[in-house]
């Protein structure tokens, strides 16, 4: 088989037109031009040229098809210029030796095609401005309602500015209020009790015993005002090693020992 295509007047040149899907469906490119194709002298057959004019228009539609197909209706420009580069230097189908073929096209968007394509994306970007508004309101409601209590009052306020009469303090204490300062707030001041009490662990740490003390102290208060139940407290193997006194013997309150 040639490597190159054969002399000009074997080359037979004729009119391609042909619509191919982009990656839209229902949309679809049309492409016009000119298609060239030779077939090779060794290509013997009664009807060679009809089967050589046949198989070079199913190979270009292959390959346009492939080019169009990746590209959106309003990537016209892009997928004109692709397939410019892939049709116009000589093509040796390796289903199809002694074949040549190359080709002149043109891609055009239909004007039924384009009013298809600007329908889709009308709706497109009003989905994606409804999506965008929902989020926004997502994201007024947590940073200025959720946060205090002044600010809930202020909006629940504002939202019902042009008609008074519809306000109504009861729903916006059953319904708006639980909202305010719930996780957020919740999870920071747990965060600084935790802080807080790490920072006075720490600091008892320093003379041994000390710790000790603080649990067995914090234990009988805690037994006073009857908040033990449950609370997971050291074992007293561990306090009688570190030197902790007992429930029983811990520090009594000032006003007890009188």
């Amino acid at each position: 088989m040639t490597h190159r295509p054969g002399p000009w007047w074997r080359r037979r040149i004729g009119w391609f037109t042909a619509y191919w899907p982009t990656s839209l469906p229902g949309v679809r490119f049309r492409a016009r031009g000119t298609l060239i194709h030779l077939v090779s002298p060794r290509v013997t057959g009664t009807h060679r040229a009809t089967a050589a004019r046949a198989a070079a228009r199913l190979a270009l539609d292959e390959l346009g098809r492939g080019i169009a197909g990746k590209h959106r209706p309003e990537e016209l420009e892009c997928a004109q210029q692709r397939l410019t580069l892939a049709i116009s230097p000589w093509q040796n189908p390796d289903s199809l030796p002694g074949l040549w073929l190359r080709a002149r096209l043109t891609l055009l968007l239909p004007q039924q095609d384009a009013d298809r394509s600007q329908k889709y994306q009308n709706a497109l970007r009003e989905v994606e401005l409804h999506i965008t508004q929902d989020r926004l309101r997502r994201q007024e409601l947590a940073q200025t309602v959720c946060t205090d209590r002044d600010s809930a009052r202020l909006w629940w306020l504002e939202r019902h500015l042009d008609d008074l009469s519809a306000l109504d303090w009861a729903s916006f204490r059953d319904r708006i209020l639980p909202l305010v300062g719930t996780s957020v707030n919740e999870h920071t001041q747990s965060e600084r009790l935790a802080h807080a009490l790490l920072y006075v662990w720490e600091r008892l740490d320093d003379v041994p015993g000390r710790q000790a003390r603080f649990m067995a102290t914090a234990r009988t208060l805690f037994e006073q005002m009857g908040w033990d139940d449950g609370f997971p407290w050291p074992s007293p193997s561990g306090d009688t090693q570190s030197g902790a006194p007992s429930p029983a013997t811990a520090p009594s309150p000032a006003g007890d020992e009188q």
